[in-house]
């Protein structure tokens, strides 16, 4: 091959444009919403993500837009309803009366995973928290909750939200292996393959 046509072929993809390279969206709140609703993920914001939809266009995507991909935390002064959350949360607003999805899952070792995903309508000026537990035991549970004041109005608790449809089985899903093979605990997968996993 002469130099000018492997020249050709490395600068083909500059000209190209963008779309043959690896692309993620990502959620963005609402600008210049004037009585928007309130929205918390906590834990796994890495595997987090949230849409909406208004007729029947979807956008939206994972929650993690900081610079860095090991921010963790996006903190926009929501109650914290007497929980003691210091890390791996995320906040934003929401624009109201619009079908909400709140995708969350729990990765572990070994290709382990397990998600839960649920639908909303959020309602102006209320708060809202995802809370999804670890996989580990077999199982991870999202907890959907609002957060309200109490009746003397000196703080916040937690309340379950039953106004929630789920996609699938529920708020508890199994956890389960995206490559089967790692179901045999025996099983050593090939390093240049799968580098740096815990092979056990």
């Amino acid at each position: 091959m002469s130099t000018r046509s492997t020249l050709c072929l490395l600068l083909l993809p500059m000209f190209a444009g963008c779309q043959y390279l690896p692309h993620t969206d990502y959620f963005v709140a609402p600008a210049n919403e004037p009585n928007p609703a309130w929205i918390r993920v906590v834990n796994f914001t890495q595997h987090a993500a949230i849409y909406q939809s208004a007729n029947g266009v979807k956008t939206g995507g994972v929650v993690r837009t900081g610079p860095l991909p090991f921010i963790h935390t996006q903190d926009i002064g929501m109650p914290k309803a007497g929980q003691n959350l210091t890390w791996d949360y995320y906040e934003s607003t929401l624009r109201p009366g619009l079908e909400t999805s709140v995708y969350m899952s729990w990765e572990g070792t070994r290709t382990r995973t397990c998600f839960v995903t649920t639908t909303f309508t959020p309602e102006a000026g209320s708060y809202y928290q995802f809370l999804l537990t670890s996989g580990d035991g077999g199982t991870c549970t999202l907890y959907p909750t609002l957060i309200e004041r109490d009746k003397d109005s000196t703080g916040w608790h937690l309340v379950p939200n039953k106004d929630v449809t789920y996609k699938y089985d529920g708020p508890t899903a199994k956890s389960f292996y995206t490559n089967s093979q790692f179901e045999d605990p025996n099983y050593q997968p090939p390093p240049e393959r799968y580098p740096g996993i815990d092979v056990r």
